[in-house]
Parts: structure tokens; sequence; C-alpha cells
């Protein structure tokens, strides 16, 4: 279940990079920052599912049976908040902000890339600073 769990936050890590942004630009085109937001809500609700579960002593974790989901559960949602939910925050933003000024969609794309990933970093960074802090 752990290599399952690993593959499947792996993915998400990716998604979140490279795909989110092509899906935000897309939606943003489609009928503006109503869809944009909605696409982003979607995103960070499966993240709010992923962290939930990769939490639980189902879901592989070997702290859960120790100390209880209480423990593992408010730690998984920040880190994967943080780290998955903050690029997808970083490229709607940036889709919004920047929709205007490009006019090319492949553009627009790689600034919502560029952002993700400087989300994804100032996240893994918050994280590791809060987690410490908590511990």
């Amino acid at each position: 279940m752990r290599v399952a769990i690993s593959l499947l936050e792996h993915t998400f890590r990716l998604a979140s990079l490279f795909l989110f942004p092509a899906v935000a630009v897309w939606a943003w085109r489609a009928s503006g920052p109503a869809r944009l937001w909605l696409a982003t809500c979607t995103g960070l609700c499966l993240i709010v599912l992923l962290a939930a579960f990769a939490a639980s002593a189902t879901g592989g974790n070997a702290l859960a049976p120790v100390y209880g989901y209480g423990y593992t559960a408010p730690r998984s949602l920040l880190v994967h908040g943080l780290t998955l939910g903050g690029p997808l925050l970083a490229t709607t933003i940036a889709v919004q902000a920047f929709a205007g000024r490009l006019s090319s969609g492949l553009r627009l794309y790689g600034v919502g890339v560029l952002c993700a990933a400087v989300g994804w970093v100032l996240g893994v960074l918050a994280a590791v600073y809060i987690v410490a802090a908590v511990a």
C-alpha cells in the first residue's frame, strides 16, 4: 500500500506542477475566472482527500496505529496542502494576473509552470519549518 500511496503522491505532484497549469489556461480561456477557480477548488479537494487517506493506517501511515489519526491527519493536511495546494494557488493567481497581458497560451502555460514551481519550493520550505517547530 505504501508503494501505491507514493506513486499517487508523485502523480499528484507532477500533475500540480505540469498538468494543472494547462488546465488553468484552458479553464481561463473557456469561461474566465469562474471555471478557473472551480478547477482550483476541485484540485484542492482532491489534495485534501489524498492527505486524509495518506494519514490513515489504511493509507500505509506507520504512525497512525501508534499515535492515532488525530496526530497524523493535521500534519498530513499541512504538508500536502502546502506542497501540493501551493502550486495550484500560485498557478491560478498567475494565470488570472497574466491572462490579459499574454496572448499566447503557451507563454501563459510557461508562466503557470514557473509559478507552480516557485509555489512548490515555498510550500516545501514552509512545511519543513512548520513541522519542525510543531514536533
